[in-house]
Formats: C-alpha cells, sequence, structure tokens
C-alpha cells in the first residue's frame, strides 16, 4: 500500500509540475508590461517554479529510491 501512495504522490506532483511548464508556455505569448529577459514576468516566475519543482522531485526520488535500497541490503 505504501508503494501505491509513493507512486500516486509522484505522479500528482509530476502532473501539477507539467501544468505549470504549460501553463507559463502560454503566458509567454501575452504583452505585459512587466517583463524578463524579453518575457512575462509571470510566465517566467512559473517556469523557474516549475523547474525548482521538478529538481527538488527528482531529488527526493533518488534519496528515497536509495533508503530503501539500504534497507533491504541490512535486512540481507
Amino acid at each position: 500500500m505504501r508503494g501505491f501512495q509513493k507512486l500516486a504522490n509522484r505522479l500528482t506532483m509530476g502532473m501539477v509540475l507539467a501544468a505549470l511548464i504549460i501553463g507559463a508556455a502560454m503566458l509567454m505569448r501575452v504583452e505585459t508590461s512587466s517583463t524578463l529577459l524579453g518575457y512575462s514576468s509571470v510566465a517566467i516566475v512559473c517556469f523557474l517554479a516549475a523547474a525548482g519543482g521538478g529538481l527538488a522531485l527528482v531529488v527526493s526520488i533518488v534519496r528515497s529510491d536509495r533508503r530503501v535500497t539500504a534497507r533491504h541490503k541490512k535486512r540481507g
């Protein structure tokens, strides 16, 4: 059961991050008075949040999998 919960959490986080990236891509085309690097500042912030969240998700997955592997090695 714990494995299914982990899978569901990772899948949900991936979907939220994908939605942020798609939303940021759609906002890139909107012209606003507030810009960063030539793009809408809101779009840049959303994209950076998605990139940071994606990196955090990958780090979390790697750490979690290493802990599980270490536990299984100890059991023997």
